[in-house]
């Protein structure tokens, strides 16, 4: 087959008529197979590169949309408007004539001359389209009854253009552009890891054992350098009502960033991890600062999705965490005693006062000594010099400490007398807390104790904890002055119960900061298996791509299948009219001069002068068709318009 036979072949009607099918119907599959792909994935993201493209020249992303959707507007509405508005793409009634019978290959329906709208109803493409019909009926007129040169100014011809296609095209272009145009979206994906458990079995014995023998030992020193100022930092950062009015503050420890408090977590995801720096042999209650590593996997899905970036990460984690209840309130002296004693040493120049302050909770005891600067009778000024001795009942190293909960006895002297003997009750309890990692920002959304999420802790963090409090409180008192002290002088003298508060979230703030501390340490050298616990959530990238929106892509896709079908009927109508009746390459129906010569042999003569010598009225009442004219050996080989009897 030559290239001439080839071309011809294809543009036999029956061949456009298939491939129109073929073509519609493939258009139809990318949709309907588009679709599924996002419904059946939730989010379909588009790769990191094309993302980054999109950032740098957003205005091209809609234009490539545009592009697209008109495209495969045009290529669907194309063929509704050649094989169902055409009828309403003609300007004058002999060419509807024409059209329905090119579409048709049959005897038209008849239709009625006197079928017309005026030609100011017309828009200009529809006024110049009128101006080629008036030239057809002025050559075709003479031959045609109703279509006289006389009745033309009278009645001008137009029909409303494109209407019913238009609407078709609108609908298509926009739903294709909501269907193609992708939108900042966030993409889960699932992630898993582990982490220490600080209530495992080995974790206790081996913090129990170390607690011992780990005592006073130097290896610990820069340990409790960082504990000097963290603590009392966390537990600043803690108080989220300083003075009645609320507050929100950032921590820091080992380069990760904590919104108000740790919550005892360690961070589980590994940009987030802080400090790159080795520990080296500062592990375990040693540890002072260094690389942490991560155990955190992502279930991606596909391989080829590993690694997706986006333009932003934020991550929700589910994680053990460590707190306290934490209830402060006068001290109840038929259970709880607090006492201070004084003993003075004069120095050379001021004398110095030696202060005892001893606890007694509920039949157990502990004390602390403060050392403090005062004058020559062994006293404090009051304006500007304060006592705030602190002692944490039952002492942590006693057999007897309760690890469910214990008490911080405290008073005000001098300056800080506003604050009258307390005592707080801490209960600290494991807990499991819902992470939030943002914008490098840690934040943990707390669990009560109510929730069934929580336990107590072991004996051994519980000391560890209260031992944390202990030194912290005892290093806050200086010769003069007391950093709490100052703290709640300047926050809450005027209000008793902001004071407790603030006691309240200050002492919380020390207990996650401790839990994290040691979380840390004995996470720097690896976790043993027997020591971990698991951890899950969600990392969610905000990119952009397609999310899954049920109702609004079943209705794109009715939209885009109702245009679909009304092609694909038409075109499979087309096709059998084509198979049953083949059209006639050879005449053109709309020539002007096919349609002169066929009007020429049509014998409208008689029609036109039979009547009662109306000859408009008469004429506009003729109706034509066309009629094959047939050669020697009946072959139709021209067409001519016959009037309908």
């Amino acid at each position: 087959m030559n290239l001439a036979n080839f071309v011809k072949f294809c543009l036999r009607p029956t061949s456009l008529l298939i491939v129109t099918i073929f073509g519609q119907t493939m258009i139809m599959g990318f949709a309907w197979g588009f679709t599924g792909g996002i419904l059946f994935t939730g989010v379909l993201a588009l790769p990191d590169h094309i993302v980054q493209l999109i950032l740098e020249y957003p205005t091209v992303l809609t234009l490539i949309v545009m592009l697209i959707s008109t495209t495969l507007s045009i290529m669907t509405s194309m063929c509704v408007f050649l094989y169902i508005s055409g009828l309403t793409s003609y300007p004058s009634v002999i060419a509807q004539v024409l059209h329905i019978c090119h579409q048709r290959s049959v005897p038209a329906t008849p239709l009625r001359a006197d079928d017309t709208v005026q030609a100011s109803h017309c828009n200009s493409v529809e006024q110049v389209d009128l101006g080629i019909a008036r030239e057809i009926f002025q050559a075709v007129g003479p031959h045609v009854g109703g279509l006289c040169d006389g009745h033309i100014p009278a009645h001008e011809v137009c029909t409303f253009l494109n209407e019913p296609s238009g609407d078709i095209s609108d609908a298509g272009l926009y739903s294709w552009g909501t269907l193609l145009l992708p939108t900042p979206v966030q993409w889960p994906v699932v992630m898993s890891g582990t982490e220490l458990d600080l209530g495992s079995v080995a974790f206790v014995n081996q913090l129990g054992t170390d607690l011992i023998t780990l005592e006073a030992n130097p290896l610990q020193a820069p340990a409790f350098e960082t504990i000097n100022v963290l603590t009392l930092l966390s537990g600043v950062a803690a108080i989220d009502d300083q003075g009645g009015v609320q507050t929100s503050s950032m921590f820091s420890f080992n380069g990760v960033s904590y919104n108000q408090s740790t919550g005892g977590v360690l961070p589980a995801i590994e940009e987030y991890s802080g400090s790159s720096n080795p520990p080296g042999s500062d592990v375990d209650l040693a540890f002072s600062g260094g690389r942490v590593p991560v155990d955190a996997t992502f279930d991606w899905g596909h391989a080829r999705d590993a690694g997706t970036q986006g333009i932003a990460q934020n991550y929700s984690v589910t994680q053990q965490g460590v707190t306290a209840n934490v209830t402060c309130q006068p001290i109840d002296r038929s259970q709880n005693t607090f006492s201070i004693y004084q003993v003075p040493t004069q120095g050379p120049v001021i004398m110095f006062i030696t202060w005892e302050a001893v606890a007694n909770c509920s039949g157990n005891s502990n004390f602390q000594y403060y050392f403090t600067a005062g004058n020559a009778s062994g006293q404090m000024d009051s304006a500007t010099q304060g006592l705030l001795p602190t002692v944490v009942c039952p002492n942590p190293q006693n057999s007897t400490f309760n690890p469910y909960k214990f008490d911080v006895f405290m008073a005000g002297l001098y300056k800080y007398n506003f604050l009258p003997t307390t005592v707080c009750e801490v209960v600290p309890y494991l807990t499991t807390v819902n992470v939030t990692y943002n914008g490098g920002i840690i934040s943990v959304d707390r669990i009560g104790t109510s929730s069934g999420l929580t336990s107590s802790p072991s004996l051994p963090l519980s000391q560890y904890i209260a031992t944390v409090i202990a030194y912290q409180t005892g290093t806050n008192q200086g010769m003069t002055m007391n950093t709490i002290g100052d703290f709640l002088t300047a926050y809450g003298t005027s209000n008793g119960s902001v004071m407790y508060s603030e006691l309240e979230d200050y002492l919380r703030g020390i207990t996650e900061f401790a839990s994290t501390q040691l979380r840390s340490g004995y996470s720097a050298s690896g976790v043993p298996s027997n020591m971990t616990r698991s951890t899950n959530g969600t990392m969610y990238i905000t990119t952009y791509g397609w999310r899954s929106k049920s109702y609004t892509y079943i209705l794109l896709l009715v939209v885009i299948t109702v245009i679909w079908g009304a092609t694909i009927l038409a075109a499979g109508y087309s096709l059998i009219q084509e198979t049953i009746h083949p059209s006639d390459p050879s005449f053109d129906f709309s020539d002007p001069i096919h349609l002169i010569i066929a009007a020429s042999g049509g014998r409208l003569e008689s029609q036109l002068h039979d009547g009662d010598g109306n000859e408009v009225d008469n004429s506009e009442d003729i109706i034509v068709r066309f009629e094959d004219v047939p050669d020697k050996v009946g072959r139709g080989i021209s067409k001519r318009i016959i009037p309908v009897v």
